[in-house]
C-alpha cells in the first residue's frame, strides 16, 4: 500500500467489510443514538431473519468463461449505475453525522450508485439535489390530498426525477432497544442523555456541536412543502406516514408525478400487482430494516413471489444485504438491484464523504471479485438456471 496516503485515507484501511463499521460506530456514538440506528422491533427476530435468509442460499460457480471483460454496470429506471447496489434513505442522518445528507449524496454521485434522500432529513432537498442530480427522494406522506399534492410539487420543483413513496409506516413504530437506551423523538434533555453525551465527547464536539454552530437547531426539512418542526419540538415525534393513506392516494400521485415512481415497503405479491396496475414504475421489497414489525417476512423470502407476479416491474430489495455475494443472490432470485442502509450510514458518520466512498469501494471491489469467481460477465447472468442452491431444501434453483 502506498505510503502517500493521507492520515484520513490511511485510517479508512482498517475497515475491510461493512460489518467493521458497526463496532466503530458503537464506540463513537452515544448509547441512545447507536440504539436508534441499530435497533429493531420486538425481540429482533425479523432483523435476524433478514440476514439468515441469505445464508440459506449458495451460488454455484461456472468456470472457464473468460471473465476478463466482466462488468457490474446496470440500468435501473432509465439511469446508468456502476453497480446494482445503492444507499437506502435514513432519517435524521445529518443529526448523527455532520452534513451527512450532503456527504452521502456526493459519495453516491461520485461512485455512480443509487441514493435516496429521506423526507425525515434535516438538509433541505433543494441543497441535496444540487450535489447529486440523480438522487431519489423517499417521501413519507400524509393522507390529506392538498398536503400530498403540495409536497409532491415541491419534490418536482426541486428537480428530482425519481420519487419513492414509503408505504409501510401507517402507525408509529416502537423499538424497545432505543427506548431502554433513552432515545426519544423529539429530543429531550435529561441527566441520562447528558451523561451519555459526556461519555462520547468526540461525537458531541465533531458532529453535534459542529452541526449546531454551522446550521443552527436541526429541523425536519422535507416531509411537507414547507419546513417542518425542530428535532426538539413536540410535533417532531408525529412525523411519518398516515393511517388512512391508501391506494387512491397512490393513484393521485401517479397522475401528478411525471417522473419515475416507486413504492418502498412492499412484501406482498398482491400489492406489487396492484402497484403495477396503477402504473408505478417499481417497488422496493423491504420490511424497513425490521424496524417496524417483528412478525414481518424477510425481504429475500418475499422476493421470488413478487418477481413471479410482476416479471416486467423494476424490483429492488432492501434488507439484510451486507456482502456483494448477498446482492448476487438477491439478483438471482429476481431483484434488479439492492439497497443497503445501516452499514453505509455508519461509514458516513465515521468518515463523512470519504468514509462512505471507501465503503462503496469495498462493495465494488468485492462484487468484481465475486463475479470473477462465479464466471459472470454481467450481473444479470446470475439469473441463469442452476446458479442457485438452497441448503435446507438440498435442491438447485
Amino acid at each position: 500500500m502506498s505510503s502517500s496516503l493521507t492520515p484520513r485515507r490511511r485510517d479508512q484501511q482498517r475497515y475491510l467489510n461493512l460489518d467493521d463499521y458497526s463496532a466503530a460506530a458503537r464506540r463513537l456514538l452515544p448509547r441512545a443514538l447507536y440504539a436508534y440506528v441499530s435497533g429493531s422491533a420486538g425481540d429482533g427476530t425479523a432483523l435476524a431473519a433478514n440476514r439468515n435468509a441469505f445464508k440459506q442460499w449458495a451460488l454455484v460457480p461456472r468456470q472457464l468463461r473468460g471473465v476478463g471483460s466482466r462488468s457490474a454496470t446496470t440500468q435501473l429506471l432509465g439511469q446508468h449505475f456502476d453497480m446494482p447496489i445503492g444507499i437506502s434513505a435514513f432519517g435524521a442522518a445529518a443529526v448523527l453525522g455532520y452534513n451527512a445528507d450532503i456527504a452521502m449524496a456526493a459519495a453516491a454521485y461520485s461512485a455512480k450508485v443509487p441514493y435516496q434522500l429521506s423526507a425525515n432529513s434535516i438538509t433541505p432537498m433543494e441543497e441535496v439535489i444540487k450535489v447529486n442530480p440523480e438522487a431519489w427522494f423517499a417521501a413519507y406522506l400524509p393522507d390529506d390530498a392538498t398536503l400530498i399534492s403540495n409536497a409532491v410539487e415541491r419534490v418536482k420543483s426541486a428537480g428530482f426525477k425519481t420519487l419513492v413513496i414509503t408505504v409501510d409506516v401507517p402507525v408509529a413504530a416502537r423499538r424497545e432497544p432505543e427506548t431502554r437506551a433513552g432515545y426519544a423523538m423529539p429530543f429531550k434533555a435529561s441527566a441520562r442523555l447528558g451523561l451519555d453525551m459526556l461519555c462520547h465527547p468526540r461525537w458531541v464536539l465533531s458532529r453535534f456541536v459542529r452541526t449546531l454552530l454551522r446550521r443552527g437547531i436541526p429541523h425536519i426539512e422535507n416531509v411537507t412543502h414547507q419546513r417542518g418542526p425542530s428535532i426538539f419540538a413536540s410535533s417532531a415525534g408525529s412525523v411519518g406516514g398516515a393511517a388512512n393513506f391508501n391506494w387512491d392516494n397512490i393513484r393521485a400521485i401517479r397522475a401528478q408525478w411525471p417522473g419515475k415512481l416507486l413504492l418502498k415497503g412492499i412484501l406482498s405479491d398482491r400489492d406489487a400487482v396492484m402497484a403495477q396496475e396503477i402504473g408505478v414504475d417499481g417497488v422496493i421489497v423491504s420490511n424497513h430494516g425490521a424496524r417496524l414489525s417483528d412478525a414481518a417476512i424477510a425481504p429475500l423470502e418475499a422476493l421470488p413471489s413478487i418477481r413471479a407476479a410482476c416479471p416486467e416491474l423494476t424490483v429492488l430489495l432492501d434488507g439484510g444485504v451486507r456482502r456483494a455475494g448477498d446482492a448476487l443472490k438477491a439478483i438471482a432470485l429476481g431483484a434488479d438491484g439492492v439497497m443497503i442502509g445501516r452499514p453505509l450510514f455508519y461509514a458516513t458518520i465515521l468518515g463523512g464523504q470519504r468514509g462512505l466512498a471507501h465503503a462503496l469501494q469495498l462493495l465494488s471491489t468485492e462484487l468484481d471479485r465475486e463475479m470473477g469467481f462465479h464466471g459472470l460477465l454481467s450481473v444479470d447472468e446470475v439469473r441463469q438456471q442452476g446458479r442457485l442452491y438452497h441448503r435446507a431444501r438440498g435442491a438447485f434453483a
